[in-house]
């Protein structure tokens, strides 16, 4: 049985460049690839910056990146990915 993926998606401010966004990432020591999940549409996707799929190998892990990253001026939201939701 295939193990389900512990996933987020974190997405920056408009402002930030994606140099910025992936050395942060970088520092977090992440597995990430560019992209997000489909749920929240083109107006989402045109006013935010830009947006990643992070993949952790533990809950704990996971809620040790959102206690670090959650609150930086650079991220605008992270959040759990809905694969089932298909807008636009």
């Amino acid at each position: 049985m295939d193990k389900k993926k512990i996933e987020l998606i974190i997405v920056f401010t408009i402002n930030t460049r994606e140099e910025m966004a992936e050395e942060i990432l970088k520092q977090a020591n992440v597995p990430y690839r560019e992209g997000m999940d489909s749920s929240k549409g083109k107006i989402y996707f045109y006013s935010t910056g830009p947006k990643y799929i992070l993949t952790f190998e533990t809950k704990e892990k996971k809620k040790k990146f959102l206690a670090e990253f959650k609150n930086r001026k650079e991220v605008y939201e992270i959040y759990e990915p809905d694969w089932s939701i298909q807008k636009d």
